[in-house]
C-alpha cells in the first residue's frame, strides 16, 4: 500500500484515535484490505508523517474475508490485534507487507477459519502470528523479528489440534522467547525447511528456538539454528511427546545446523525419529552440565521412542550425545547389511565434553546401544581403548547399558563436514526483513559428493 495514496488529515486520524471500541465487520461477505479499513475509518489512520496506524482492535466476521495487498505497510499499538475469523489471502508478492509494532507490544494476527490459508513475503516486526486454521498454512519467504511474546510464547503458534504447516525460506530473528511452536497438547503436522533461527529467546528462559510437539509427520530440513551466547538458557529444537499420545508419530530431522545453542536438538518420548546429516557444533552456553549442553539428547523413560542417528557431525558440545531411555536407540548397527536395521553410523564425534574429560557418547540408560560404524575423532588412539575414553556406558557404571561401538571408522565418516570456502553468496536483509543485497561468506556444509547444503554464518 503506498503511503502517498492512503494519507489522512492528521485532525481525523486524532478522533479516530478518540474511539475506545474496536471494530467488527458486518459479515456481509465483503472482502477488506487495509486500504478499505482505512477508508471506513474503522480503527485504522494515518499520522501526518504517512504511517499507517491500526490504533483498535479489529475483527474480521466469519462470513467476511481479509486480503493483503502488495506494499501493504501497517503499525500497530500496544495491545491491539488484527482477528481474522473468515477467509484469508495473506500473499504479498514480490513487494512484500509489513505488520511492525507501534510501541512495544501489539499482539499482531489470530487466524481462525477451516481453510488453507496461504502467507508470502510478510514481515513481522515486534508483533507476532497466532494460528488455528483447521487445515494449516503454508508460509514462505516470511520474517519474524523481535516477537514480544504477547500474542504467544512463539512468534509463529500453530494449531489446531491435528492441523499440517509447511514453512520455508522464512527468516526469525532476535524473538523474546521461542520462535515457532505448539502447545503441548496440539499436534501438529510440519515441515520446517530452509530457515534461518537466529539468536531467538532474548529473555533468556528454559525453552528452545524451536519448540514442538509431535505430529503424524514432523520434518525438520535444512534449516540454521543459530544461538547468541548470551543467551545461556536457551535451546536448538525439541520434538516432543509430553501428552503421552498415543500412534504413530514420525520426525525427521535432516541436513541443518545447529551451533552456539544451550543444547543442539532433543527428542522427549513417544515417536520415531531419524536424525541424519546435521552439523551439530559448539552447543555449550549451559553455564552447568548437568542441567544441559547435549548436542543430541534422547529423552525417554517411558522406553517407547525409536530413534536411528547417522551421518552427522558432532563437535564441541557439552556432551555429544546423551542416550535417557528409549526403546531403541540406533547410532549405527552394522553387523548385517540386510538387517531391517542396519545403519552405517557415519558420525563423527569431536571435541565435546567439559573440564578436561571427554563424553562424546553418554549411555545414561539401561539399554544397550548400537553405535557401530563411527570415528571417534577425539580418541587418541583409533582401538578399543581409546574410544573407551570418549564413551560413557556400563563399563564406566555397571548400572548403565552397555555400548557397541564396533566397526569404527579411522577417518571422518560423516558426508557432512565443514570446509572453507571463500566467496560463498547469502543474502542480506534489511531490519524490516526485505531482501536488500548479497554478501559472502567463508564457511560452507558440504558433502563429499560437493554438494551444498547450507552456509554456516
Amino acid at each position: 500500500m503506498k503511503k502517498k495514496i492512503l494519507f489522512i488529515l492528521f485532525g481525523a486520524m486524532m478522533s479516530l484515535f478518540a474511539t475506545a471500541d474496536g471494530f467488527v465487520t458486518s459479515g456481509d461477505g465483503t472482502t477488506w484490505t487495509i486500504r478499505k479499513l482505512l477508508e471506513e475509518g474503522s480503527s485504522v489512520g494515518v499520522t501526518t508523517n504517512g504511517d499507517v496506524v491500526m490504533i483498535n482492535d479489529i475483527t474480521i466476521a466469519e462470513a467476511d474475508s481479509f486480503a493483503i495487498e502488495p506494499g501493504d505497510d501497517l503499525c500497530m499499538v500496544d495491545n491491539v490485534r488484527l482477528t481474522i475469523l473468515g477467509g484469508c489471502s495473506l500473499d504479498a508478492g514480490d513487494e512484500g507487507a509489513v505488520f511492525r509494532a507501534w510501541g512495544t507490544m501489539p499482539y499482531g494476527l489470530w487466524i481462525e477459519g477451516k481453510n488453507r490459508v496461504k502467507m508470502h513475503n510478510v514481515t513481522f516486526r515486534g508483533a507476532g502470528v497466532s494460528a488455528h486454521v483447521v487445515d494449516g498454512m503454508d508460509i514462505t519467504n516470511c520474517s519474524f523479528i523481535e516477537h514480544n511474546a504477547v500474542s504467544a510464547s512463539y512468534a509463529l503458534s500453530m494449531g489446531p489440534d491435528e492441523s499440517s504447516y509447511y514453512v520455508s525460506e522464512c527468516r526469525f530473528y532476535n524473538c523474546q522467547r521461542a520462535a515457532i511452536g505448539s502447545g503441548a497438547n496440539i499436534r501438529v503436522s510440519m515441515t520446517v525447511e530452509n530457515c534461518t533461527f537466529e539468536s531467538n529467546g532474548v529473555s533468556n528462559g528454559n525453552y528452545p528456538q524451536l519448540n514442538l510437539t509431535v505430529g503424524k509427520e514432523v520434518i525438520i530440513r535444512g534449516n540454521e539454528i543459530h544461538g547468541d551466547r548470551t543467551h545461556t538458557m536457551v535451546g536448538g529444537l525439541v520434538v516432543a511427546n509430553l501428552m503421552g499420545f498415543d500412534g504413530t508419530y514420525n520426525t525427521l530431522i535432516e541436513n541443518n545446523v545447529f551451533e552456539d545453542n544451550r543444547f543442539g536438538l532433543a527428542t522427549y518420548v513417544g515417536q520415531n525419529a531419524v536424525i541424519r546429516g546435521n552439523m551439530i557444533r559448539n552447543n555449550n552456553t549451559e553455564v552447568n552440565p548437568m542441567n544441559g549442553g547435549s548436542g543430541i539428547n534422547i529423552y525417554d523413560p517411558y522406553m517407547i521412542q525409536t530413534t536411528r542417528i547417522e551421518d552427522n557431525w558432532i563437535e564441541g558440545n557439552l556432551w555429544g550425545i546423551t542416550v535417557v531411555g528409549g526403546a531403541e536407540v540406533n547410532i549405527g548397527k552394522t553387523d548385517d547389511p540386510n538387517a531391517d536395521d542396519y545403519n552405517p553410523g557415519n558420525n563423527t564425534f569431536y571435541n565435546n565434553g567439559f573440564d578436561g574429560v571427554v563424553y562424546d557418547l553418554y549411555n545414561n540408560s539401561s539399554n544397550t546401544v548400537f553405535a557401530q560404524g563411527n570415528y571417534w575423532k577425539t580418541a587418541i588412539t583409533q582401538d578399543e581403548e581409546g574410544i573407551e575414553n570418549v564413551i560413557f556406558h556400563q563399563k564406566d557404571d555397571a548400572r548403565l547399558g552397555e555400548v557397541i561401538f564396533t566397526n569404527w571408522k579411522t577417518e571422518d565418516a560423516t558426508a557432512v563436514k565443514s570446509v572453507d570456502v571463500k566467496g560463498s553468496p547469502s543474502a542480506i536483509y534489511n531490519m524490516n526483513g526485505i531482501r536488500v543485497s548479497e554478501m559472502q561468506k567463508g564457511v560452507n556444509i558440504i558433502r563429499r559428493d560437493g554438494k551444498t547444503i547450507k552456509v554456516i554464518r
